[in-house]
């Protein structure tokens, strides 16, 4: 069991104890207002993905409680740390005590820790007009680069936070990702996953807090060979988009699937026996516009968002005393299949061919849960 050293630090009320306690206790946002502030040093044990362990210490923010972290315990607080994950308040009134303070950390990361990975939030920016974000977190960046920089340190990341929509989820994955022995081979895994799956997008979750692991996107010549397979259904039962959850567990559900490998898409799609050249040429046309539309409105935060609203609809059940199994969201552009994957994750499936049964994609999430089981296990 590995076991990793995590420093969250900041001033007081910069809303350090509210983010880990949304994220790895399942708090909604709106509980967080009775979280009393941190006293001293406080160590959480968090499993993620089972056999990986964060020794969170979640530092209390008071300026005597930083005199004894220079001093004092200097060393004990200091070394061994894996991350160090530094909390400003958007609205400090005191900002330059906030980098005193600041650069006080860095310099005993850098005496006691020197590999530590850094991690710079700038929270509360739901408070800083929407206008205003992207100039005021670029100014806030600069100095904190050229505060890093003094101290030798030239890599580290920064990412503007807010507790009450996906910003907070976007910096809480790509931190906890920086953990994941072997995340390029998995990677590679949910690459050929996608594939073999003729899906547009795979995503990974982490079971517990939903946060974003891994995902894979179909190569975009790909996509648009498929799409050109694609009959566009005129039906209104195919127009409509419907629900499906499960509260059963995953044996239940794979009961009533057959045995079978992997199954791809290009086995699976019914010719056009009405299609002629010209024909082609129009949908080619349609969807070539279509790809070009769905990229430029692709959103960068879509799966953060997704983390953030199943999480929550997740814990919605357990409070009805249902488990949640998972869902499927299907209309006449696209089908996506949430779904329980190995002991430790979710897996999200986006398949916008219409023309692919459901079955098949329940077939291949269930006949590729044992080898990512064996890959989580190693």
């Amino acid at each position: 069991m590995a076991k990793k050293k995590v420093l969250l630090m900041g001033k007081a009320h910069s809303g350090k104890t509210s983010m880990r306690s949304i994220i790895f206790a399942n708090y909604l946002a709106r509980d967080t207002m009775r979280l009393s502030p941190t006293l001293d040093v406080e160590h959480h044990h968090v499993r993620f993905l089972g056999d990986l362990v964060l020794n969170l210490w979640d530092c209390g923010g008071q300026d005597a409680f930083y005199e004894s972290y220079f001093e004092r315990d200097r060393e004990t607080i200091f070394r061994s740390v894996e991350l160090l994950i530094y909390v400003f308040d958007i609205e400090s009134d005191c900002p330059e005590k906030d980098f005193e303070h600041f650069a006080g950390v860095l310099e005993a990361i850098e005496e006691n820790s020197p590999d530590a990975r850094i991690f710079v939030l700038v929270h509360k920016m739901d408070l800083v007009a929407e206008e205003e974000r992207l100039e005021i977190l670029e100014e806030r960046r600069v100095l904190i680069d050229t505060t890093c920089r003094s101290f030798g340190l030239m890599q580290f990341q920064c990412f503007g936070t807010s507790i009450w929509d996906e910003t907070l989820y976007k910096a809480w994955s790509e931190i906890v990702t920086n953990l994941i022995p072997n995340l390029s081979l998995l990677e590679s895994h949910l690459d050929d996953f996608c594939r073999i799956c003729d899906a547009d997008e795979v995503v990974l979750f982490e079971r517990a807090t939903f946060l974003v692991i891994s995902h894979s996107q179909a190569d975009k010549s790909e996509t648009h060979s498929k799409q050109s397979k694609i009959v566009t259904p005129t039906s209104k039962e195919n127009q409509e988009t419907t629900l499906t959850l499960s509260e059963d567990s995953n044996e239940k559900n794979e009961s009533s699937l057959p045995e079978n490998p992997l199954i791809t898409g290009d086995n699976n799609t019914p010719s056009n026996s009405e299609s002629n050249e010209q024909k082609k040429k129009k949908i080619d046309a349609q969807v070539e516009k279509h790809l070009r539309t769905a990229a430029a409105h692709f959103d960068a935060h879509r799966f953060e968002k997704i983390s953030n609203i199943v999480k929550q609809f997740k814990l919605s059940c357990g409070k009805a005393q249902s488990q949640f199994q998972g869902m499927e969201v299907r209309n006449s552009c696209f089908a996506a299949y949430i779904d329980a994957f190995t002991a430790h994750t979710y897996i999200m499936v986006i398949v916008s061919n219409p023309t692919d049964p459901n079955v098949c994609t329940a077939w291949n999430i269930r006949n590729a849960r044992r080898h990512f089981e064996y890959f989580f296990q190693k």
